[in-house]
Order: structure tokens, then sequence, then C-alpha cells
């Protein structure tokens, strides 16, 4: 995610938070149906954020993909050295684990 993105991304996140506090404050005000309205409100607005959160973390994953597809193709060759050197990393990582307990 570029810094742009995640800026809007916590303003509006932000906003809806602040939306949906301002609805919770409003049913602790009130009782009976106009609570539950507001609650309902409140519901709402939390669930806006977390669409908008999941649809951000959707982009940027489908970005990221496309990224290292594009980069997995234009370098192969280094691509498989650093691939190789993970994979020797994590099996020494688990060998001396392995051999400690």
């Amino acid at each position: 995610m570029t810094h742009a993105t995640l800026k809007t991304l916590s303003r509006d996140l932000h906003d809806f938070a602040d939306e949906a506090s301002d609805h919770l404050k409003d049913a602790a005000r009130k009782t009976g149906t106009d609570a539950s309205e507001a609650l309902a409100r409140s519901s709402k607005a939390i669930s806006r954020a977390a669409d908008r959160l999941r649809d951000e973390a959707e982009n940027s994953a489908a970005t990221t993909r496309a990224q290292m597809s594009e980069t997995v193709r234009a370098y192969p060759v280094s691509t498989s050295v650093v691939a190789g050197a993970v994979v020797a990393l994590l099996a020494t990582f688990v060998l001396v684990r392995l051999s400690q307990a």
C-alpha cells in the first residue's frame, strides 16, 4: 500500500470510528426503540469500516502479487538464489531447533 493510500484509509477508519462512537453515545442517552436504532446505525458504521479495510487489504495483496510475479519474471535466476537461501536458512533453523530438543 502506498503512503497516500494508508493515510486515506486511516482517515476513513477514523471517521467511521467517530461516527460509530457518536451513535453509541446517542444510544447511551436513549432507551427502548431509539437506543436500538442508534445501535443499529453504529453497527452499520463499524461494518462499513471493516468492509473498507478488507477491500484495501485485497487490493494491496493483489498489487503485491502482481509486483512479485513481475519481479520473478524479470529476475528468475536472482529470485531462485534468494528463494534457495531462504529455504536453506529455514532448514538450518529447524535442524538447530530439533537438535536442541
